[in-house]
């Protein structure tokens, strides 16, 4: 199964960093690019259906929409930066509607050090050292990692759909409405999704508005009603439902513990 990180997929300077150590991430995809640093150990990643080992000392960075996975082995720490383009926009023009052959890279010890010292382990750097930074990696992912065409079709249905979930999230949305809309037909959209995203469009809305949900039950203060209805759901009960089946508790509870 392979879910859309729509929290991951805002520009406006967003970025999210964090540091791992037993935590495997499921097959997802989002617009932001990615960085991963291994500490200690090894995760072995898969990206783009190819399986890597990225071991201590090793960067890894994903491109918009690479369909990725991480899953840590006994002992491992590693830290993973999700950053929009806004702070590397040449990059993203350079590597635009193309994907990388491999995944693991080294940066030299200069860069290396540079970017620990001044991203990895500052818990405040400024927009100029992040830039900075995300920069050097870039430049040194470009040295050792060859890039060739992208399916541009695949990468601009991808898109389609996000953007139309985005558009029409609090309202009702069908896979047939969404063939129609983007102009394909509706087997074809079927077979895609269930090969693409391994799950029915039907799945992949609701985790969608789940994640919407998530972000509003930590950001706001409005009603679980409330929230339920504007992120798209069709009546509270199928809400908390869902909401419980995929994150292990109610609403409620999740606004609770996230706030303590």
């Amino acid at each position: 199964m392979i879910h859309h990180q729509c929290g991951n997929s805002r520009a406006n300077y967003h970025r999210n960093a964090f540091f791992y150590t037993d935590t495997t991430w499921d097959f997802h995809l989002h617009k932001n690019l990615e960085v991963i640093y291994v500490l200690e150990g090894c995760v072995k990643c898969t990206v783009n259906n190819v399986l890597y080992h990225l071991t201590a000392g090793q960067f890894g960075l994903c491109l918009p929409y690479d369909i990725h996975r991480y899953e840590p082995e006994e002992n491992t720490r590693y830290w993973v930066l999700v950053f929009s383009e806004d702070y590397v926009r040449f990059f993203v023009k350079q590597t635009a509607g193309k994907v990388a052959q491999s995944f693991p890279f080294h940066c030299c010890p200069a860069v290396e050090n540079y970017v620990k010292e001044q991203l990895i382990f500052n818990d405040a750097p400024t927009i100029l050292t992040l830039k900075s930074c995300l920069y050097a990696i870039c430049q040194e992912f470009l040295k050792m990692i060859e890039l060739e065409k992208r399916d541009l079709k695949e990468t601009l249905i991808i898109s389609q759909v996000i953007d139309y979930i985005e558009a029409n999230l609090s309202g009702k949305i069908s896979l047939a409405d969404l063939a129609a809309n983007l102009g394909y037909d509706y087997n074809y959209m079927s077979r895609y999704f269930r090969r693409i995203f391994r799950m029915t469009f039907t799945e992949f809305v609701n985790i969608y508005r789940l994640e919407a949900a998530i972000r509003l039950l930590e950001d706001t203060d409005k009603n679980i009603t409330s929230i339920a209805y504007e992120s798209g759901f069709q009546s509270v009960r199928s809400f908390n439902t869902f909401f419980k089946e995929r994150a292990g508790c109610t609403p409620s509870q999740y606004r609770n513990t996230s706030r303590k």
